[in-house]
């Protein structure tokens, strides 16, 4: 027999071999069957007769001696055909029982019994990506390999075809399951959290390769023993793409390579400015340059992070602080992060203020910074010509929040960092609002999680033993108290945590929601996140494990998922009140994960200049902007004044969550409605403003049909009155006497 390269594989000496694997191949095939006959069996799903039909069937031995005269591997040999755009090398896997169009799904019926055939012939032959069978094909995504197999979900098993692209894992049942959603079984690289790689040891008959996810969906895929190295090649290529630590391999690069005019389009890298957001709100910032001292604030130039190597390139301090002052608050707060003005509002001549940064360097000892302690009293400062004396000793000034417990900030002061002492800030207080760490976070997410796919534990009270909305309630009550601090007490604020670029992100995002309205609008929303967490040092990629070792789970937490679930529950309670949907919140959930886009690709802005993110990817702002229409609120009402504009949940607990549904039980089968609506449901569909832009175009057309009927119908009645005309003039006496007789004169 001749393999698909042309060389001749079979010799008498391995006869005796082959038959040894012949054996082999029916032993696998007893075996999976009376798997899946028990497995169907236990779920319910075939009755008797179903399992006598199934012990019946005899499987197709002459296709495993194919592949057993087959070469091992040809992977090798794809690297030779990168030059085709969109073609590669690929399995072709295919059964002769039951030949199965690849890529074709359609629906199963529960109660028929799916029958997992492994006699497979491998053929090899040159595949377009679009004809494999994949729906969602990003621009720039080829193909690298594609290999037959059997996918294990929970209970459920399915045959079907796994393809590794250059940008995700797609497993494509033979017949996809209709419970499911569609793009259940794509994995985007950078979503993977764990792949490992094992044996079947008790048969020694079977490779298995396991994917666990960021967002909770686990898969277990079963390759053939002849299939060793195949299995091994897509393992390489799986950890090769998931756990770079080179970002230039990341999918995003290739992405705009096919897509920069997307990018060009929008300019979604410069929606953020900061003399024009500051502008909007109705402050007056003096020029780095200026020598006009008439200012509370000064924007101070941070170029190459020659202040702080974690913030934007420009900042906005207190005027009245001098560089050397800033220099050295700097070095007293933790990673140099100083006060930074975040949002400001003027108010009856006044300008109220909120500032952020990381916590202070005072340690056990209790060590002071003259300089820090005098950068803080003018942050306090309302007015231009304020005065230090004019005030009474005990009255407050500004108010420290720090987001973390109590108890924890006094633990930093062993290694030497720790909160402000009020007894050396002077009119200065300090409140805890007792949010916890990025650990305690991670812990809660992976519990919720694990309940949200787990089809054997009690749901609600798994949930509340994860605790997540225990942060969630400790987040928005600490934003309110800081919204009204500003709001109704009129007083400065200081937020921070420990390096005040997770917990203190959250908070001052929030707090510009619920008092600014523009940041509810569908570009504030966006130039908020630009600002408060890319702009500001949030580290994605540490936070996302973006471009990490396997298992390094130290520094990944859901902070900015957890600021998402915030936002919604924040729409749920004022739901006019927000320009965008929830449809907004899903997709930067989803996407700040996938390495698809450039913006979430780094720790800092200084990273991303250095490394070019801006030139070389596209930013998300842009790809949200280019379909702006289903991410709008049908119901949003555009506030008039700042009464209307001001929304603070002052009394929010837990009484107040909403179970963030659409994100954390999107994939799971249970929360499917019955009707299956939702594998047609579009966002647009149901937004308001849609069907009236769809029902006026219909309308238009319409009436766009009835002004040509008429039209037509004036003009045949102008050519019927020229026709009589002509006729009569004739004198014809035939024509016109029949023209008589049916009455048309």
């Amino acid at each position: 027999m001749n393999n698909p390269l042309g060389r001749s594989t079979q010799k008498p000496e391995q006869q005796t071999q082959n038959n040894q694997k012949n054996n082999r191949a029916k032993e696998f095939e007893k075996q999976l069957q009376e798997e899946e006959r028990m497995l169907a069996q236990s779920a319910g799903i075939i009755n008797n007769t179903q399992q006598t039909n199934i012990q019946q069937q005899q499987p197709a031995y002459s296709q495993q001696q194919q592949l057993n005269q087959q070469p091992q591997s040809v992977f090798g040999q794809i690297g030779q055909m990168l030059d085709a755009p969109r073609k590669l090398f690929f399995r072709n896997t295919t059964t002769q029982q039951q030949p199965i169009q690849q890529g074709q799904r359609q629906p199963t019926d529960q109660n028929e019994p799916e029958i997992i055939q492994t006699n497979i012939v491998q053929t090899y032959t040159t595949r377009d990506i679009k004809s494999i069978g994949l729906e969602i094909v990003q621009p720039g995504e080829i193909a690298l390999q594609e290999l037959r197999g059997i996918c294990s979900i929970s209970t459920q098993q399915f045959q079907g075809i796994i393809v590794a692209t250059n940008y995700q894992i797609v497993f494509l049942p033979d017949k996809f399951p209709k419970d499911f959603r569609k793009d259940y079984f794509y994995i985007p690289y950078t979503l993977m959290i764990k792949v490992e790689k094992t044996m079947d040891r008790k048969q020694n008959d079977a490779n298995f390769i396991e994917i666990s996810c960021k967002d909770g969906r686990w898969f277990k895929y079963r390759f053939l023993k002849e299939q060793n190295d195949d299995c091994n090649s897509i393992f390489n290529v799986i950890n090769k793409n998931a756990f770079t630590l080179n970002k230039q391999t990341l999918f995003a690069f290739t992405f705009y390579k096919e897509y920069s005019n997307l990018e060009n389009d929008y300019q979604g890298w410069k929606i953020f400015n900061i003399e024009k957001d500051f502008e909007r709100m109705g402050i007056n910032i003096l020029q780095e340059n200026s020598q006009n001292q008439n200012g509370l604030f000064k924007y101070l130039n941070n170029e190459n992070g020659i202040i702080c190597s974690t913030y934007y390139n420009r900042l906005v301090v207190p005027a009245k602080a001098d560089l050397d002052c800033i220099q050295k608050t700097a070095k007293f707060r933790s990673k140099e992060r100083i006060p930074i003005l975040s949002y400001a509002f003027p108010i009856n001549g006044k300008v109220i203020s909120m500032w952020r940064s990381s916590q202070c360097r005072t340690g056990i000892g209790q060590n002071r910074s003259t300089e820090d302690e005098c950068y803080l009293k003018y942050m306090s400062f309302q007015t231009v010509d304020e005065q230090e004396n004019q005030y009474e000793d005990k009255e407050i000034r500004l108010r420290i929040y720090d987001a973390r417990p109590h108890i924890n900030a006094i633990g930093q002061q062993v290694a030497g960092k720790g909160y402000e002492n009020t007894l050396f800030y002077r009119r200065c207080s300090i409140d805890f609002l007792d949010i916890h760490n990025i650990h305690k976070v991670r812990d809660s997410q992976t519990k919720l999680l694990k309940a949200a796919f787990n089809e054997n534990v009690q749901f609600l009270s798994q949930l509340e033993q994860s605790q997540w909305y225990d942060h969630i309630v400790a987040i928005i009550k600490g934003s309110a108290k800081i919204a009204i601090t500003m709001t109704k007490e009129k007083i400065n604020v200081l937020v921070h945590c420990s390096d005040g670029w997770d917990r203190t992100a959250q908070l001052t995002a929030l707090v510009s929601i619920m008092i600014d309205g523009q940041y509810r609008t569908l570009e504030g929303f966006m130039i908020l996140v630009q600002k408060e967490w890319i702009n500001s040092g949030h580290q994605f990629c540490q936070r996302s494990a973006i471009g990490n070792k396997q298992n390094n789970e130290d520094s990944r937490s859901p902070i900015f998922l957890q600021f998402l679930d915030c936002v919604f529950q924040m729409q749920q309670l004022y739901p006019l009140s927000f320009e965008f949907n929830e449809k907004l919140l899903l997709d930067l959930a989803y996407h700040h994960l996938t390495s698809l886009f450039g913006t979430f690709l780094c720790d800092s802005f200084l990273e991303i200049q250095k490394q070019r993110i801006m030139e070389q990817t596209v930013s998300i702002w842009s790809w949200i902007m280019k379909q702006k229409d289903k991410y709008m609120n049908a119901f949003y009402k555009n506030p008039q004044s700042i009464d209307q504009d001001v929304i603070i949940p002052e009394s929010f607990t837990g009484k107040s969550i909403t179970f963030w549904k659409g994100y954390f039980l999107y994939y799971s089968l249970e929360s499917n409605d019955a009707y299956q609506i939702h594998p047609q449901c579009q966002y647009t569909c149901d937004n308001l403003q849609e069907m009236y832009k769809s029902l006026s175009k219909e309308n238009h057309v319409l009436r766009q049909a009835q002004k040509d009927q008429e039209k037509l119908a004036i003009l045949h009645q102008q050519k019927f009155n020229q026709l009589m005309q002509i006729i009569q003039e004739t004198q014809n006496e035939e024509i016109i006497e029949k023209l008589q007789t049916i009455k048309l004169i």
